[in-house]
Order: C-alpha cells, then structure tokens, then sequence
C-alpha cells in the first residue's frame, strides 16, 4: 500500500474519531463519563492526525501541529482507566490521587518540550527524515526500553480496566434493565483486542530491532491501522449509551461477595446459584414471598417498567425495599434477575400493544412505548 493511500486512511479515520468525539461530547452531560471517552478519541486521534499528515506530505504545512503529544500511550491508559472507574462508580473515592497518574506522561512530555520550540525548517528536516527512514534501523539501547516500558504501562492500565468491566458486566443484569451489559461486554472485548495489539507490537518491535524482521515503519503502519480500527470502535461502543454511570450503592452492591458468589462457586442452575448468593441471609422465604407479591403488584399496577431509566436502586426508592433485598426477592423467590424481570414485563406490554386493533404504531414507537430505550 502506497505511502499516500495510507495517508488518506489515517485522515479519514481522524475525521471519523473527531466526529465521534463531538458526539460523544454533545451527548454527555458535564460530568459524564461519555466526555472522559471523547478525550481519549481525541488522544489517540489525535496519532491519525499524525500518521495522515506524515504520509500525505502536509507536514510541512500543519509542521507546528505534529509532535505535540509524544508517547500518546502514557496519557492514553490513565484517561481509560478514569473512564472506566468514572463510569463504575469508584472515582470520587481516589479522585485526589489521579493527578499522579500522568507524571510519566508529562515528565516526557516536558523531555521533549525543547523541540516544540524550534524552528519551521528545522522540523521539517527531521519529518523528511523519518519519511526517508524507511529501511531496516536500529535503536539506541535506552529508547527501546523506554518504549517497552511505555506499552508495559499501558498494558497495566488496560488489565486494571478489563479487570473492572468484567465485574460490573456480571452485576448489570442485577442492576439495570437497559443496554449496559451489551455495552459492558463490548467495551470488554476492546479492551481485550487492544491488550493483544500492544502485544503484537511488543513482538514486532523486537523482532525488528534484535532479528532485523521488518522495519520500523512497518511495524508503525501495522500498528497505526489497527489503532484507528479499535478507537472507532471504542467510539462507537461508547455513543450506545455515553452516560453509562453505575451510582455509589450500585456499585457497592457489584462488588458485594453475594452479587460475586456465582463467580467463587461453579453451580448447575439458577435455582442453586441464588441459594448460595443469600445463604447467609437472615430473611425468611415466607417474607421473601410476601415481598415478591408485593413488588409484582407494585410493577403491574403503577407500571413502573415503562421508565426505560429503570434500576435496581431506582425501583428500590419507589417500593421502599432496600436494594440488597430487592436483589434477593428477585433472584431466589421469583427465580431470575432485574434484567430479565423488567424486560418480560416490558415484552408483554409491547405484545398487548401489537394485538390492539385500534393501534397501527411502528415497532419502533411500540418499543419506546414499552419502556425499551
């Protein structure tokens, strides 16, 4: 592939991750999470921009705008990882001890300040040096492992992120009646599909720098690609649902061994899962069954599951039952989960919507009718 096809790819890919960062940032409220995405489309954008200008030959135009934010990967972690705990609930907690997390990143990016100053021509130099280093080049021996170390902290950051997602994918279904858990399980997914990129460029770069396998620029252009691929997708996965927030007792209850024992313990059904998610639960059955009758005909008779907003916590306010409760009626006394529960009754109302004569609705008005986001 030519040197300015790749360019073209790099811009349009730029334009793209832009336009998904304008959206994401329309679409959030001031403190949402979907803002703290948009910065990192942009961060990493922000590297298409590069690659684009670089292959395209308009570095010498937009020379002032390149290099502005060396070792992208160093802001890059800690921005996911504070979407990710933003969107958890856990950050308020640590949010006095996030400033720390970017001193490696701007103590390079103070390193390299210097040549942020220097003169049009001189870097245009250095740019048409780079476009010309196109063979076989070897690295002196404190840069290779400086930019090993700077994917090992990325690598980190995006563990502690999977690690995160993983948890609140299986408490969502507990906890909410919306998308969240496809979106949990999607953001999980990238995750995992960025974690293999940094690694194949780990093994790339080493092959090319110890075997002379490749080149530099190869292994750049491989990585660059597959960089505007991901951070579409993370875009994407986060325009789904941009303010995607798990609220403090949510997320005391995701982390809560109950909500956790399923993972701890294989088990063979439902049934058996929920009798040792409660087993240490002071409450009766009798009591549990007199709540989960109280709570369907609080659901059927106010029909509460029209509010596509809908929560555990949210339902727990209304019928003044408390959240970890509400939890247990639903698991162990009606043998299922908020997920599920909500959903079938949303279901039910939008089939009674589609066998009334009298209506002639689209499917898609009938969803929204039925409390379907």
């Amino acid at each position: 592939m030519s040197q300015t096809a790749l360019g073209i790819i790099y811009f349009v890919a730029f334009s793209h991750a832009l336009m998904m960062a304008i959206s994401l940032f329309r679409r959030t409220r001031t403190n949402g999470s979907g803002r703290i995405l948009a910065a990192m489309v942009l961060i990493m954008g922000y590297k298409l921009f590069e690659g684009g200008a670089l292959y395209t030959g308009l570095y010498s135009l937009l020379v002032h705008a390149m290099d502005l934010l060396p070792a992208a990967a160093l802001f890059f972690g800690p921005v996911f990882f504070l979407y990710v705990c933003k969107m958890t609930g856990s950050l308020p907690a640590a949010l006095r001890f996030w400033p720390t997390h970017f001193i490696p990143g701007l103590a390079l990016w103070l390193y390299n300040s210097p040549s942020l100053w220097r003169s049009s021509d001189t870097k245009i130099a250095m740019w048409d040096q780079v476009l010309a280093s196109s063979g076989i080049s070897n690295l002196p021996l404190y840069i290779v492992i400086l930019l090993i170390t700077i994917k090992i902290h990325l690598g980190l950051y995006l563990y502690l992120s999977w690690r995160s997602i993983k948890q609140f994918e299986s408490a969502s279904v507990d906890l909410r009646a919306d998308n969240s858990q496809i979106v949990l399980m999607r953001l999980r997914i990238t995750v995992i599909a960025l974690f293999v990129l940094e690694a194949v460029w780990v093994l790339l770069f080493l092959a090319q720098q110890l075997a002379g396998i490749g080149t530099l620029a190869s292994v750049s252009d491989i990585w660059l690609l597959f960089v505007a691929f991901f951070i579409l997708s993370l875009g994407y996965v986060g325009l789904q649902n941009p303010e995607l927030v798990f609220d403090p007792e949510e997320q005391k209850l995701a982390t809560n061994n109950y909500l956790q024992a399923d993972e701890k313990a294989p088990v063979k059904n439902n049934q058996q899962n929920n009798k040792i998610k409660y087993l240490h639960s002071a409450l009766p059955e009798s009591t549990l069954n007199v709540l989960a009758t109280t709570l369907e005909k609080k659901l059927r008779e106010d029909e509460l599951y029209l509010d596509e907003n809908l929560s555990l916590t949210k339902l727990a306010k209304v019928t003044e039952i408390r959240s970890h409760t509400l939890s247990q009626v639903i698991n162990q006394s009606m043998n299922s989960n908020f997920y599920k529960l909500i959903n079938g009754y949303r279901v039910q109302h939008a089939v009674n919507l589609i066998d009334d004569e009298k209506l002639n609705w689209p499917l898609e008005r009938i969803a929204l009718e039925s409390g379907f986001s």
